[in-house]
């Protein structure tokens, strides 16, 4: 039988992808892409935004067009959060959990034995264990990761903070990080497998270690890492500016196995905003945090998420936000439109901003950061250095 997967958000979620790949291929199934006709469509969902709700439901629709016959299982945090609705949706067969997704061949065996892949009632089964039950870190050895030119190592899941607009803890469950000796083995598979670039990813990653309680931090782990043989690179995903320690930038600075980079979500510029958020740092700590890695790491691929029309963002706030944007060496940005989650704490607030405000918002704050691009691109002209080449195309 042919499976083909959609995934969308965080690269964690794209490691989850690669293992449920191999756990399928084990069971004689052949990975296709998701424009192909397949037997199964695999969604892994994201629901960070409302356009990553709509982005699912559409990837559900666009896989029946392909094959109207077909089974689709949807998993995810979309899935997380939402399996009974989930499990309403038109042509979907299994919603499963995301502490679930290691399960996917022996549901989709049982599936097919019971009921030939049809549904009962109308609704999709839900396969949906208590993401909070059991916090034992589990992985699978990758080696592969499809249509990719990077390997994405996840080395922690989970998040023990409370940002007050977001839906992870419910999503994905308290913070847990994989045993150093399993992350360093599944470094070398994939150095192995022929990968030059290595991802380490997790959801909240720099929290990597915090629930040994022990002395091992995650800049020593980046570092055990980039000491390994091999011809290749590593590279880290979203990282907390909290979590960014001394230890780090040198290790960035100096270890050329090590990608100048380094993706710091900020969300705003105001520290009164900040706070309603419920984020662990003020703008000034930002501020200082980024500067420091900058002047330290050079040149520095700077990267950052940020929330336009949060509830209460005046004109005030959002300049606040703006100007700390300009002052600071960003190479991207990643830029949302505030959309309120149900279940999280800034759901209830008042003072909701209109959403042309919001689009206003957004167009400016990207313009001004593809004039920072441009400058960064810029700063190449003329130098020497190793790439990574991700796609090919025909002259």
């Amino acid at each position: 039988m042919k499976v083909a997967f959609t995934t969308l958000g965080c690269r964690t979620n794209q490691h989850d992808t690669a293992e449920m790949q191999i756990l399928l291929e084990k069971e004689g199934y052949s990975i296709v892409n998701s424009s192909e006709t397949a037997d199964v469509y695999v969604i892994n969902t994201c629901t960070v935004t409302a356009r990553s709700d709509y982005s699912s439901r559409l990837a559900v629709k666009k896989s029946l067009a392909i094959n109207e016959n077909a089974t689709v299982v949807f998993t995810g945090c979309y899935a997380q959060l939402n399996p009974e609705d989930s499990a309403k949706m038109e042509g979907l067969d299994i919603v499963l959990g995301n502490a679930d997704k290691l399960k996917i061949a022996s549901v989709l065996k049982t599936k097919l034995k019971n009921n030939s892949l049809q549904k009962q009632s109308g609704l999709a089964d839900i396969q949906m264990s208590d993401i909070h039950a059991d916090r034992e870190f589990q992985t699978l050895p990758v080696t592969q990761f499809q249509g990719r030119t990077k390997a994405f190592i996840k080395v922690q899941t989970g998040c023990d903070e409370n940002c007050s607009f977001c839906t992870v803890v419910r999503a994905r469950g308290s913070s847990a990080s994989d045993a150093r000796e399993n992350i360093l083995d599944n470094v070398r598979h994939a150095i192995d497998g022929g990968y030059k670039e290595i991802t380490l990813t997790g959801i909240n990653l720099g929290t990597w270690g915090m629930d040994f309680h022990s002395k091992e931090t995650f800049s020593s782990l980046v570092e055990e890492i980039a000491n390994l043989n091999g011809d290749f690179r590593v590279r880290l995903s979203s990282i907390n500016p909290m979590e960014i320690d001394d230890h780090l930038i040198k290790l960035i600075t100096q270890h050329e196995k090590i990608c100048p980079h380094l993706h710091i979500p900020l969300q705003s510029g105001d520290t009164e905003i900040l706070s309603k958020m419920r984020r662990n740092y003020n703008a000034e700590q930002y501020k200082h945090i980024v500067q420091r890695a900058a002047e330290s790491i050079a040149p520095l691929g700077l990267g950052a998420d940020i929330i336009v029309g949060f509830p209460g963002e005046s004109e005030e706030s959002f300049e606040l936000t703006r100007k700390l944007i300009e002052e600071l060496p960003f190479s991207y940005l990643h830029v949302f439109s505030y959309s309120p989650r149900s279940g999280t704490e800034a759901h209830n607030f008042r003072n909701n901003i209109k959403n042309i405000t919001k689009k206003e918002r957004n167009l400016i704050l990207s313009d001004l950061v593809k004039e920072k691009a441009y400058l960064f691109y810029k700063s190449f002209i003329g130098k020497k250095v190793t790439v990574l080449i991700e796609e090919r195309k025909q002259a």
